[in-house]
């Protein structure tokens, strides 16, 4: 073969080599995340990955941008995208968990009972079940709404580490006509009451236009809220009765999850003298 008869290098050969280049790199800054740390600075990154600075800095700005990162005063963590790959097992594995004890609680109450996770400053619903009372209540496995306007979600936020949950209330809403200090400082007002009431959230009918009352608390995990559970009704819900049988199917979903003895701090049942008031 001559000179002249060797295939030609470049063009698209030298565009895929580029490429595998740039996902090459990419992945070695997600698996710097492999250590264990939850944040990692970009130095720290730098370190893992061996790669220069300049190109850690660029690279992890394009994730960030593409939500597989997120970033903030203390460093990079795995964004929304990244969690939600790694975590579609562990759905299946919440699902399995609670079905029992959802399907349970809508027998002893004939309220829909719900199963949602957090997923950045959303609520993403799981399961729910009603049978023939499911279609009361307009809710929907598959979605995903503003966390600070559901019971699940203010559950779940009070359950986290203040710092953690200020954290989650600084992210942008995709579409809201509130101020953002003004919702914080109403959302802090909230999960301060339902820390008072450890871990129980609580929608009035009287005050939601589509007359609908609700009630949800934290399935409790080794690292903290892994799930919540929520019961909803047209109406008035009797939370002198409801509020223990849905504490009892939160902790009963966390012994399932964590059967191996990891489960954390159980959610606790309100202080007599605050189920009174919630009767």
């Amino acid at each position: 073969m001559t000179v002249t008869d060797q295939p030609p290098v470049g063009g698209d050969t030298a565009i895929r080599e580029s490429r595998s280049g740039v996902i090459e790199r990419m992945s070695a800054i997600l698996d710097a995340f492999d250590s264990g740390r939850e944040c990692l600075r970009l130095e720290d990154i730098t370190d893992r990955t061996g790669l220069p600075r300049s190109t850690t800095f660029r690279l992890a700005c394009q994730l960030t941008e593409l939500q597989w990162l997120v970033h903030d005063e203390q460093g990079y963590r795995l964004g929304a995208r990244t969690r939600r790959l790694a975590r579609i097992t562990d759905f299946e594995d919440i699902r399995a968990a609670a079905s029992a004890a959802l399907s349970d609680l809508h027998v002893a109450t004939a309220a829909v009972a719900h199963l949602a996770v957090l997923e950045g400053n959303a609520v993403h619903y799981l399961d729910k079940v009603g049978g023939p009372h499911a279609a009361s209540i307009p809710s929907r496995v598959g979605a995903r709404l503003d966390a600070t306007q559901t019971v699940c979600g203010l559950a779940l936020l009070a359950s986290m580490d203040p710092e953690d949950a200020d954290r989650v209330l600084r992210l942008p809403l995709r579409s809201s006509t509130v101020r953002p200090i003004a919702r914080r400082r109403a959302v802090q007002a909230d999960l301060y009451r339902v820390r008072q009431r450890n871990g129980l959230a609580i929608s009035l009918g009287t005050t939601c236009e589509m007359g609908i009352s609700a009630v949800a608390v934290p399935v409790l995990g080794p690292d903290g809220p892994v799930a919540a559970i929520s019961l909803a009704t047209r109406g008035e819900l009797e939370l002198r009765r409801i509020a223990p049988l849905v504490f009892t199917a939160a902790r009963r979903t966390a012994a399932e999850m964590f059967a191996d003895g990891s489960m954390g701090a159980e959610p606790l049942e309100p202080p007599l003298r605050t189920r009174a008031r919630l009767a």
